[in-house]
């Protein structure tokens, strides 16, 4: 199987789905989006329609995608953890309609899986800051930030290093353009050679990677001195050319918030909890500055 045929054996979403999910999304207010449970998955096939191949061939911490273990599979079968999920599948009857299926539960146990920040998430940050101008969001990743800003009409500016991911983003705002007055912008360079002066915004809201725990796909590995430094001059830049009375708006590892950005800015103004499902035993914070 190609990489699109094992897509769609795993996500078979359809143009449909997504619009339904667009509508919903639409209507939520702040309050219902504060109520809404963790493990939600409101807008995730919306994104995943788009993105998910992109999002599977993401290397994860352990150094493996998706797309690779299936390729190996048949030296990863001879792992006993491997192995052991196989067996528990077959004697409880788990994806016995799909190999595909299985061997993504399987991944998915052993070597994590990589998620897309969600369009709920953002929309709780535009509906309670309200940004009048526009959106910066450096490390755009699988379009949760944008989405979210083109719900709200809210203009935004994108950046990614991925150039594979920009067909999807224009079929994504091909499809929603007459849905939205929001203007997007979307720049596929490094996020640290961007002049920063050319961009009017008043809001600062991004999920940078953590280090080499994700690697995307045209992005290196990177030395824990060179992640340091990279991570001190991006952040000043968005910093330095924020428009007064702007938020600056940052998802990131603990670790990072500590030694990095509480260095460069204090502490943050405000800290909320990341919703995101219970399965996931780490806790993960959006850290709030107001300039």
């Amino acid at each position: 199987m190609d990489k699109s045929q094992i897509t769609k054996e795993l996500k078979d979403i359809t143009f449909g789905e997504v619009k339904k999910e667009w509508l919903k999304l639409k209507e939520l207010s702040l309050d219902e989006l504060d109520k809404l449970n963790g493990r939600s998955r409101l807008g995730c096939n919306l994104l995943d329609y788009y993105f998910f191949e992109q999002r599977i061939e993401t290397i994860g911490n352990k150094g493996i995608n998706f797309f690779d273990f299936v390729e190996q599979i048949d030296f990863y079968k001879k792992k006993k953890y491997i192995q052991t999920l196989l067996d528990y599948c077959e004697k409880n009857n788990r994806y016995k309609d799909s190999i595909i299926k299985k061997y993504y539960y399987c991944y998915g146990l052993c070597f994590g899986r990589v998620n897309a920040f969600k369009i709920t998430n953002a929309l709780q940050i535009y509906k309670k800051f309200k940004p009048k101008i526009a959106i910066l969001d450096p490390f755009c990743g699988f379009g949760g930030r944008m989405v979210g800003a083109m719900l709200e009409n809210i203009n935004y500016i994108g950046i990614d290093l991925n150039k594979d991911l920009q067909p999807k983003y224009q079929t994504l705002l091909n499809d929603f353009r007459e849905k939205t007055i929001s203007k997007t912008d979307l720049i596929f360079m490094d996020s640290n050679v961007v002049d920063y002066s050319k961009c009017k915004y008043d809001m600062v809201f991004t999920s940078p990677p953590y280090e080499n725990i994700e690697i995307y796909k045209h992005s290196e590995k990177k030395s824990h001195e060179e992640w340091g430094k990279f991570y001190k001059e991006v952040f000043q830049k968005l910093w330095d050319n924020l428009q007064i009375g702007g938020t600056y708006i940052i998802n990131i590892n603990e670790n990072i918030y500590s030694k990095i950005l509480k260095q460069l800015f204090g502490d943050a103004n405000e800290i909320i909890l990341l919703k995101k499902s219970s399965k996931n035993n780490y806790k993960e914070y959006i850290y709030i500055w107001k300039k």
